[in-house]
This record gives C-alpha cells, sequence and structure tokens, in this order.
C-alpha cells in the first residue's frame, strides 16, 4: 500500500468521503496576510458551509458579524442580513490570480482566496484520489525531531487551488503534517502550511490548526511571522 492510499485509510477511508456531501466548520482566520491585504477584516468567529464534492462554500461572519461570503470557483459574492446581495465579481481562476498579486485586497479579492484556502484544506487528501491527480513519492524528509515521507501531487486545471504543482509531508502515523507550494499574491514567496491538532469530527479526521509561514532561503519554514494562521473549533460532516 502506498503513501497516499495509508494517509486516507487514516484519514477515514474514500467509502466514508464518498457518501459525504456537506461540511460545517467553526473556525477563525487570524494573520499578518489578513492585515497587510485586507486590513478592514475580521474573520475571527466563522461559520463554514461547504460541499464535499465540488467547489462551493459560504461563509458567514466574512468579511464581518453582519455578512456573509459565497465563493464558486468562478464567482464570489458577498451577502447582507436576510441574504441581502451586495456586490459579486465573476472571472476565470486565472483573473482572480492575478488579482491576488495587489498589494492590498478588496473583500472579493479575499473571499476568493479564503474560499479556495478553506476547501483544499478540508478536501485534502481525498481530493488526491482523484484520476486527473498525477501522484508521486518523494525521498524521505528529515525535520527536527521528526521524519516525514513527502508526496508530489499535480492537481488537475479543473481545480482551483495554490499552484499546479505542490509537496505535501506525512509523518509516520500517515497525517499530514506540511505541504509547500509558490505563493498566490507574490510569486517569489515559497509558503508552507504547518498543520497539527488532529482530531476526527463524523468519522473524518482533521488537523485543526493550519499555520502558513514563509520559506527561508534554506527551506526552513520562518516560524514568525504567520502569515495565517486557521483554528477548527467544531466541525461536522454529512
Amino acid at each position: 500500500m502506498g503513501l497516499l492510499e495509508k494517509a486516507l485509510r487514516v484519514s477515514g477511508g474514500m467509502d466514508l468521503w464518498r457518501l459525504t456531501r456537506r461540511f460545517t466548520l467553526h473556525m477563525s482566520i487570524t494573520g499578518a496576510l489578513c492585515t497587510a491585504r485586507c486590513r478592514n477584516a475580521r474573520l475571527k468567529d466563522l461559520v463554514v458551509e461547504g460541499s464535499t464534492q465540488t467547489q462551493d462554500l459560504a461563509i458567514t461572519g466574512f468579511p464581518d458579524a453582519d455578512l456573509r461570503a459565497l465563493y464558486r470557483s468562478d464567482w464570489v459574492a458577498l451577502e447582507g442580513q436576510d441574504a441581502q446581495p451586495l456586490t459579486e465579481r465573476r472571472g476565470s481562476p486565472q483573473e482572480f490570480r492575478s488579482g491576488l498579486q495587489s498589494t492590498t485586497w478588496d473583500n472579493l479579492q479575499l473571499a476568493h482566496y479564503c474560499g479556495y484556502l478553506l476547501w483544499n484544506y478540508i478536501a485534502t487528501p481525498f481530493i488526491l484520489a482523484g484520476p486527473d491527480f498525477t501522484t508521486k513519492e518523494l525521498r524521505r524528509s528529515i525535520a527536527p525531531g521528526e521524519r516525514l515521507r513527502q508526496l508530489r501531487v499535480e492537481f488537475p486545471a479543473r481545480i482551483v487551488t495554490h499552484a499546479s504543482v505542490q509537496t505535501f509531508y506525512f509523518d509516520q502515523k500517515f497525517l499530514l503534517r506540511r505541504l509547500d507550494y509558490p505563493a498566490a499574491h507574490d510569486s517569489h514567496t515559497q509558503i508552507a502550511q504547518m498543520f497539527s491538532g488532529h482530531q476526527r469530527f463524523s468519522g473524518i479526521l482533521l488537523p485543526t490548526l493550519c499555520r502558513l509561514l514563509n520559506i527561508g532561503a534554506d527551506g526552513v519554514p520562518v516560524a514568525k511571522p504567520s502569515l495565517l494562521d486557521l483554528e477548527i473549533f467544531d466541525a461536522h460532516f454529512e
């Protein structure tokens, strides 16, 4: 059994994942990236509801307590109270990604970024088993005090994600611990997503803590300041 197959089994298994259709998260997002790019966003009390099968989710409390963001791969929108439409934007994933290169983001750009970030976070590692994904296990990597196994993944164009090629790191228990990729907001920046606090919800194993860090010239993540800190307080799959 290969690395991906073992990670899928530990995470709950593909049979269980295929039976799920929706997820609900209670979580927060903080960090320097939000502060620098979209200063008016307050994302400390969010309810995220989405599809496990398609890139489709809603974030209540985004970017403020009485607002809600809606995300699709080619569309984002903001709603006010009583689902009152406020603003929306349509575009190709490439157009949205180009907009993230701006030094400041409006709320719709932030909604696009957080939308695909969160969906990929929740759907991994299950989406990696798709027939149009290409995976290859690389040599083992030794991190301080831990030996990690690397999986190089090429994503199909149908998935809006961080980059077409990403490297996933799993520990000896086949838990996802790290994910490396070039940043969407800065082509000169390499990002490491660090995962911890794994808990099981409705049979699905999730890391409840995710920290986005810059990767230094030596390949080691720079601990401070973190770009983003994501914390899941509770989750439910159905």
